[in-house]
């Protein structure tokens, strides 16, 4: 295998940009699908694949039109707060392709109802199977009104600069992973962030029985793939690697100990913090005294944005991200949440998309009314359907659900692996 830097695969769509194309306020009714083939360097030689994706590109310039509608000034400053929408790669994509892989079943508020299945479920979670790493949040609890009013370690270069594309991969947990391991460990070592393997993590990381797929691809969480990793470094049996050694590449059919024969771990991790659910106060505190910190989001309504603050009722979580800081806007007054994604620099602002935070965010809640999203399996043994409850998530697109980072981020010493 070819050791190449961090490339932006499975993105026939926009690896390479003909041209330039509009931006929101540039947009109207006569920017076509060709256009936007060109702009985007795609190409659909199948006759009915192209209609399929002409009529979804018709379906989301429509919404797009509709929605910026009076939100603009002619030189593109968004008027009255808020967001817009634009064309990306994403435009001509329904929502089932859309490249999340959050999966669930992880998170204590869908296990615990789904342990009471049988056995396969069991094995699932890895109940007895896994040493936990787990450690508790070490934070001052400080009131938010005495935290600073920005907080942008992207800003402080503790951020790797180069945003990835997970491409049609649910692998968005083993980047939210590799991003938070990347930023604590600049912050520990007042380095420049180094560029870390994603693909290790989602090839090696056990994902014990699932009920229809094996994770990777198929989705996990962050704590699961920090778990593993702590796990490697406690017994000097490895930890992340570098993206120069072992590239993302999803697609392979390299088994995890192929993929990365002849490379050695460069970086551990002692452990790894999961915050209180649902708990706006330990997420500012965190961001301020720890660093960024990997979230869950419901991301269905994300694929159109394109600047501005964004905000939805959406709560059906299926998303891992990186979340960076916090701030106010300047224009505007707006309190948001500042995201890096793993669509690529073509996503929203240069690869970031901002969410409306408020003060109240532990009580500005929706349920998840499909916990089956994001969740590979929920049948017992005989095949009967469990009842799975909706869980409430809280903050704008559900980014209080599930929040942790990773402990004792640190350099291995090749000498002392096993």
């Amino acid at each position: 295998m070819s050791k190449l830097a961090r490339p932006l695969l499975l993105l026939p769509a926009a690896a390479l940009s003909v041209g330039t194309a509009p931006r929101s306020h540039e947009l109207d009714s006569t920017y076509g699908f060709g256009e936007y083939l060109q702009h985007f360097d795609k190409s659909y030689p199948d006759a009915a694949e192209y209609r399929r994706r002409e009529e979804r590109f018709s379906q989301n310039m429509e919404k797009i039109l509709n929605h910026n509608k009076g939100r603009l000034s002619d030189t593109g400053a968004i008027l009255d707060g808020g967001y817009v929408m634009g064309v990306n790669h994403l435009t001509d994509q329904y929502l089932d392709e859309l490249p999340f892989g959050y999966d669930k079943t992880y998170h204590s508020s869908w296990s615990g109802q789904l342990m009471r299945g049988a056995s396969k479920i069991e094995r699932r979670l890895g109940e007895s199977t896994t040493t936990s790493y787990s450690q508790p949040p070490d934070l001052e609890m400080k009131e938010v009104s005495s935290l600073p009013e920005l907080v942008d370690w992207s800003a402080q270069g503790h951020v790797n600069p180069t945003i990835p594309q997970q491409g049609a991969c649910g692998s968005c947990w083993t980047f939210a992973l590799t991003a938070t391991v990347e930023s604590h460990l600049s912050i520990a070592t007042d380095e420049p962030p180094m560029s870390l393997s994603e693909q290790s993590v989602l090839q090696c990381t056990p994902n014990p029985d699932h009920c229809g797929g094996t994770g990777g691809c198929k989705g996990a969480t962050v704590e699961i793939g920090l778990n593993y990793i702590a796990d490697l470094t406690a017994k000097k049996e490895g930890g992340m690697y570098n993206l120069s050694d072992v590239p993302y590449s999803p697609s392979t059919t390299l088994s995890c100990e192929d993929s990365t024969e002849g490379s050695t771990a460069s970086v551990g991790v002692t452990g790894w913090t999961q915050l209180p659910t649902n708990d706006y106060k330990s997420v500012m505190n965190a961001l301020v005294q720890k660093g960024p910190v990997a979230i869950a989001a419901a991301a269905s309504d994300w694929a159109l944005y394109e600047k501005g603050v964004f905000s939805s009722d959406d709560a059906t979580v299926n998303h891992a991200i990186l979340l960076v800081g916090y701030g106010i806007d300047e224009d505007t007054g707006e309190k948001y949440y500042k995201i890096r994604n793993s669509w690529g620099p073509h996503f929203g602002e240069d690869g970031y998309i901002r969410v409306l935070r408020t003060d109240e965010d532990s009580t500005v809640c929706n349920m998840d009314n499909d916990p089956l999203v994001g969740l590979a399996c929920a049948l017992d043994d005989s095949g009967n359907q469990i009842d799975v409850q909706p869980v409430e998530v809280c903050g704008a697109s559900g980014v209080l659900f599930d929040v942790s980072y990773p402990v004792g981020v640190h350099k291995i010493d090749v000498a002392d692996q096993s």
